[in-house]
């Protein structure tokens, strides 16, 4: 079963440009050995991410990313079930926060 899992946060303060550039590599690189697909845009210290994959592999990863000390205030926003990923092509892609709110009215 696939699921889309939609979550929102605080980057720390401490966190660079630099830092969020080798995140998001890593996170192409582990998402695509996983099965996990999905787009994070950052604006300032605030995140809006959107996971896609197996329901084990994305549920594994977000939990994850809940005791990454980077991130404050995650909030889940949504999950559902879907038959088939939107961003299939993406291990993790960085997009600015507007091109995230326009996918997800398109979902």
């Amino acid at each position: 079963m696939l699921i889309r899992l939609t979550y929102i946060s605080t980057f720390n303060p401490n966190i660079t440009e630099a830092d969020i550039d080798e995140l998001t590599g890593k996170a192409a690189e582990f998402n695509k050995q996983h099965g996990i697909s999905g787009i994070l845009a950052v604006e300032g210290e605030r995140v809006c991410q959107i996971l896609e994959g197996p329901r084990h592999e994305v549920q594994s990863l977000f939990e994850s990313i809940r005791r990454d000390p980077r991130h404050s205030g995650i909030v889940e926003l949504d999950v559902s079930e879907i038959d088939q990923p939107h961003f299939k092509a993406w291990g993790m892609v960085r997009r600015p926060m507007v091109d995230i709110v326009t996918l997800a009215f398109s979902l």
